[in-house]
């Protein structure tokens, strides 16, 4: 039943459109239009389609892009934090035109922060850092430590390292107590080769400062330094002092274990690290 009434539905249609009559212009009229609605159609799904691949090609472009940066950006701070780092202790370190970077540079703004003064670590490769520490101002009473505004940073370079007897020691366990080691372990008197002394100007008390401006005035690398034989300490000691700015920068050197000439080679080269 519902298929003979759709023939008829159908027939009626068909019939409708062969009753149409139209002259050849009309017909020409009514063929170019469907023959532009064809090709309008065909042209948006060609342009539909064509556009998947092109922002593909984008996405693609913007991912490599941002990936790329975040690559970058860890290879250059993982090199620079590589290159700052205190255990990579090379004659690199010191290279001209390197803007003055040591392996101490991480270290510098650690004890510069702490001793609330800008610091300048010395860079030497044959005698490697081996402790570094903060003094302040406090006192200890009945065996308690009162800290103090820090007045100094003391940093040890040798070739010899700290033993387990060092451990042991009475002078390196009250050393412990009254300061704040920043950088290694502490060293034993003994065992120091070179010894720096950095007092901040501003926090240390002017009798310090002064007293450790006195000796026979000379000039190495173009800056007047102090220098003194101390032979009445422990052991025998040359220290060669100058100010930078307000601080002071006391170099002692064991002189027992290294020669008067190898103590202004050491002070020399160091001045010319901090002027670069």
């Amino acid at each position: 039943m519902t298929h003979e009434k759709d023939e008829s539905r159908l027939d009626r249609t068909l019939k409708g459109y062969q009753d149409i009559r139209m002259d050849e212009e009309g017909k020409r009229e009514l063929h170019e239009r469907v023959m532009g609605s064809v090709k309008q159609q065909d042209k948006r799904q060609q342009r539909r389609w064509d556009m998947r691949p092109v922002f593909s090609f984008m996405l693609a472009g913007l991912l490599l892009v941002v990936g790329g940066y975040f690559l970058a950006t860890e290879l250059i701070f993982s090199d620079t934090e590589k290159n700052l780092s205190v255990e990579d202790e090379t004659e690199a370190g010191v290279e001209d035109g390197n803007g003055g970077m040591t392996p101490y540079t991480n270290l510098e703004k650690v004890a510069s922060a702490k001793l609330e003064t800008e610091v300048h670590i010395p860079f030497h490769a044959d005698v490697p850092l081996q402790t570094a520490f903060i003094i302040d101002d406090g006192y200890t009473l009945d065996d308690e430590r009162f800290k103090g505004e820090p007045v100094a940073a003391a940093f040890v370079y040798s070739t010899l390292e700290a033993g387990e007897e060092d451990a042991e020691s009475e002078e390196l366990s009250e050393l412990s107590r009254s300061t704040d080691l920043i950088y290694g372990e502490y060293l034993v008197r003994d065992k120091h080769m070179v010894g720096l002394n950095i007092l901040n100007g501003e926090t240390s008390h002017i009798d310090v400062i002064n007293s450790n401006l006195i000796g026979e005035e000379k000039s190495i690398a173009g800056k007047t330094v102090y220098f003194s034989h101390r032979k009445g300490s422990i052991p025998d000691t040359f220290r060669i002092s100058f100010k930078v700015n307000k601080d002071v920068y006391a170099f002692y050197f064991n002189a027992e274990r290294v020669s008067e000439s190898f103590a202004y080679a050491f002070v020399e080269k160091s001045l010319k690290q901090f002027e670069e």
